[in-house]
């Protein structure tokens, strides 16, 4: 009696996960893999059309240092510095906290749990998962999809597929690790001589 209600169930879809809570589950453990780790590098290579750039940033705690290409980006819950050395300018801005995007809030760029975001499962074939992100009407969060492959036996981002009103970025993810050393941090001294625009 009890087999038979345990296939039963099981035909019904009793105790499956979901694919949005496989979805729920993948972006979980991607973030927690994250929070896991006091601090972290990420290289990365952006394409976008034919323009393509590798770069790379540190996180630790609410803080990070990005470079790519010529440009830095140094940021902290506040204040975000970004550094234009062919120009010789140095702009100023708060934080947009709200960002997931990788450019904008590296910080933030790997979690996409709560409510901002409804997550679909695409796929999930040959230890990869895809997993589309589309921002939740009135969440405040940025408009436009996002798109994540994460590698689920590291649990690891591969791929990150933005798309704004067409306009589409992939940032692929060539390696993660903890941070090796202290996070740099923006040091006024070093840009003597360039221009500072402040938008605060």
């Amino acid at each position: 009696m009890k087999r038979w209600l345990l296939l039963l169930a099981m035909a019904a879809g009793v105790g499956t996960v979901s694919a949005a809570g496989r979805a729920a589950e993948i972006l979980e453990g991607l973030a927690a893999g994250f929070r896991a780790m006091k601090g972290y590098e990420v290289d990365f290579v952006i394409e976008a059309g034919d323009y393509r750039a590798a770069g790379s940033y540190a996180v630790q705690g609410t803080g990070y240092a990005l470079s790519l290409g010529d440009a830095e980006v140094y940021g902290d819950e506040k204040v975000r510095y970004e550094v234009d050395n062919d120009r010789r300018e140095v702009t100023i801005a708060g934080v947009d906290s709200t960002s997931r995007n990788i450019l904008n809030n590296p910080v933030r760029a790997f979690d996409f749990l709560g409510d901002d975001y409804r997550a679909e499962l695409l796929s999930e074939t040959g230890g990869k998962a895809v997993v589309r992100l589309t921002p939740v009407e009135g969440s405040g969060a940025s408009a436009g999809t996002v798109t994540v492959t994460v590698s689920t036996a590291t649990m690891r981002p591969e791929q990150l597929d933005y798309d704004y009103d067409g306009e589409r970025i992939r940032v692929v993810v060539r390696r993660v690790a903890p941070l090796a050393g202290p996070l740099a941090r923006f040091e006024r001294s070093r840009f003597e001589g360039y221009e500072f625009i402040d938008f605060r």
